[in-house]
């Protein structure tokens, strides 16, 4: 396949969005050549080894005051007249949009817009109907490639999300992809017939040879949990559901892996409850030594909860890769957990921030061997079934080459 696809997203590598990197990766091992355009450069944070294995070129824009959009506007390779009509055209529609970054974000549009016809990029793929999203409406709009989007979470949940701009991103979409079924029903109850009839359900998939026990022994004792360290995750109630079980005498030790706003409250939280020799706090960790960590434990816990300005999260990738890794977790029922764990088939749901109920569910599970190995097998079939990169990649490459074959062409050199 030729370099006609090309990704559009904030940052890229981050440590944090492996769904993304699992997606890219998953692209390609159908044979599909991708660019990824990175909006900005990536933090200085660990890489997943994985990443060596992406073939993709990544692109990081200049930043925004290096940008000449004059160039795109009046070069000789650019066919200006056209897209200076565009221009005026899209400057007035997009007044009406409202949005307070659309002059900052067309400078963007410009640049990428040019990178695009260079490349011959027909149709462009973003994660999160967020800023990434809008420069490529923006870019449509002047006559560039067509685009799709992958909603996640914060970008439909949160409080200052404006559906009717929402609206307005599917609307001019091929398609949009949401992780579950949760957010399509979330989505469609909101916006219009027209675009609720672009919103197609895709589970994020994992690479299941990868995710499979190193044959390490549990630690009957040892409970994990794994995310940033951020409002939505809800470890506050992990670490106090912890202090409770080591206040009745349970033998429980924990590991959390991870790093966010939420780390120093966490920190002052054990320190308060006096379980700080029970509990390591392990910083970020790459996919290699998160799936260690995940083959010895006993339990995964993911108490997630919506926070105070409604984000939450959708799709939780860590709970997919301990169903894969045969790991029973105990979590919340927020939009698509209960579809990770099968409706609690596949694991224990416990009500979000419930401390009491979060601790009766540890102790419970670590006491009962043979219910974790019975819910561990059954995860297993159900990430075979559900959640495998080598079917749900088929399926979003699919829904690429529609979106390619109704593309028309990017403008040609003048």
């Amino acid at each position: 396949m030729s370099t006609r696809l090309a990704y559009l997203l904030k940052k890229f590598p981050r440590l944090s969005e492996t769904f993304i990197l699992n997606e890219l990766l998953a692209q390609e091992n159908l044979g599909r050549e991708l660019h990824v355009f990175s909006r900005r450069a990536p933090d200085n944070e660990l890489r997943h080894p994985e990443l060596a294995r992406l073939r993709a070129v990544v692109e990081t824009l200049p930043p925004k005051h290096e940008i000449d959009p004059w160039e795109m506007l009046i070069g000789d390779d650019s066919s200006p007249d056209d897209l200076l009509a565009r221009l005026g055209a899209v400057l007035r529609e997009a007044r009406a949009w409202g949005h307070p970054r659309t002059p900052l974000l067309m400078v963007e549009a410009l640049h990428v817009l040019k990178r695009t016809r260079a490349l011959g990029i027909q149709h462009v793929h973003v994660h999160f109907a967020t800023d990434s999203a809008v420069v490529a409406l923006l870019m449509q709009k002047l006559g560039g490639p067509s685009y799709s989007i992958t909603c996640h979470a914060k970008d439909i949940y949160r409080s200052t999300v404006d559906f009717r701009f929402l609206d307005i991103l599917v609307r001019n979409s091929a398609f949009v992809v949401t992780v579950c079924d949760a957010n399509r029903r979330w989505m469609t109850e909101r916006l219009s017939p027209e675009a609720s009839r672009k919103v197609r359900k895709l589970y994020n998939g994992i690479d299941l040879a990868r995710f499979v026990p190193d044959g390490s022994p549990r630690e009957p004792n040892h409970v994990l949990g794994v995310g940033r360290l951020v409002e939505k995750k809800g470890f506050h109630v992990m670490v106090e559901a912890l202090a409770l079980l080591l206040g009745k005498g349970v033998d429980v030790r924990a590991s959390l892996i991870g790093d966010g706003d939420q780390k120093e409250r966490l920190e002052q939280l054990i320190a308060a409850r006096g379980i700080g020799a029970h509990v390591c706090m392990l910083g970020p960790r790459d996919q290699a030594e998160v799936r260690a960590y995940m083959s010895r434990a006993a339990l995964m816990i993911q108490p997630c909860l919506v926070g105070d300005d409604g984000n939450r999260d959708a799709l939780p990738t860590v709970l997919i890769e301990s169903l894969a890794m045969g790991l029973p977790s105990v979590s919340t029922p927020v939009t698509g957990i209960p579809e990770i764990l099968d409706q609690g088939r596949c694991g224990v749901m416990v009500p979000e921030n419930d401390v009491q109920a979060t601790a009766d569910a540890i102790e419970s599970l670590l006491a009962d061997s043979a219910r974790r190995a019975r819910i561990a097998a059954d995860g297993r079939r159900h990430a075979e079934e559900v959640f495998d990169a080598e079917k749900t990649s088929r399926i979003l490459s699919a829904w690429f080459d529609e979106a390619l074959e109704a593309a028309r062409p990017c403008a040609t050199s003048a």
